[in-house]
């Protein structure tokens, strides 16, 4: 499995929608307790945020040099890191209120043998919550073109892998709403002028430079905060957005 790590650095174009689906998924556990592992946890900001939130967490990844970082910037009474292997995991059946494991079904090819281990360690009224990429959106020439992934779904493929699985499934759309509230000149200056700012050479400026620029014409920085993404529920909002979110249950 390829390794493709969201940094502990908040200053980046993918910080944003990273703890948005953090932050989803501490809002469908609102009001529980919950034993929760969170799987390829990366540099450990979102196993840490949810135990913000009172649930007592393992984060896990292969990666033990992950997990060195993990430990030494986020200590708690209630989260522990671990080098875990999500196809084989070290618990016993049903140990775990929740799961959690953010773009990384897609880094393996033994997706499916993962996703029964997920489901094996999950209570039977528990919850796995998973986010992986649109191939339509993300690869849209019909090649992978992200060399970490190993593969990428469609909405429907990703529907019928995950039911072959679980008995109750919903999938959602992460979209990139920063736009949707904003109207007229204000809509149409800011879009062309982050397309701009992304583009090849032009994105190289200081990001300095670059905040400066979009926050006098639309009041937000260059690159997405959390509030800039929502979820969609319709089914031709789904197919257009990068990610897709889904809970799965029994």
């Amino acid at each position: 499995m390829s390794s493709e790590r969201q940094l502990n650095n908040t200053n980046n174009p993918w910080w944003g929608e990273h703890i948005h689906r953090y932050e989803e998924a501490a809002r469908l556990l609102q009001g529980k307790s919950c034993t929760l592992l969170d799987i390829a946890c990366g540099t450990g900001f979102g196993s840490n945020y949810l135990a913000s939130k009172g649930h007592t967490v393992v984060g896990g990844d292969i990666s033990e040099e992950a997990i060195k970082e993990c430990v030494a910037n986020y200590q708690a009474g209630n989260l522990s890191y671990k080098v875990l292997d999500g196809l084989n995991l070290p618990y016993d059946n049903e140990d775990f209120d929740a799961l959690i494991s953010f773009e990384t079904i897609e880094h393996t090819t033994s997706y499916k043998r993962m996703l029964e281990e997920f489901r094996r360690v999950v209570k039977k009224d528990g919850i796995l919550i998973i986010s992986t990429p649109n191939f339509l959106v993300n690869s849209p020439k019909g090649v992978i073109v992200n060399p970490y992934h190993t593969q990428e779904w469609r909405y429907g493929e990703l529907r019928e892998l995950l039911t072959s699985v679980f008995g109750d499934v919903n999938i959602q759309g992460q979209k990139y709403s920063r736009y949707d509230t904003m109207q007229g000149l204000r809509y149409n200056m800011g879009n062309a002028m982050e397309e701009v700012l992304y583009m090849r050479g032009v994105r190289k400026l200081p990001i300095s430079f670059q905040d400066s620029i979009m926050k006098a014409l639309i009041g937000k920085p260059m690159y997405p905060t959390k509030d800039d993404y929502t979820l969609v529920n319709d089914l031709p909002s789904i197919e257009k957005c990068k990610t897709f979110f889904a809970v799965c249950k029994g």
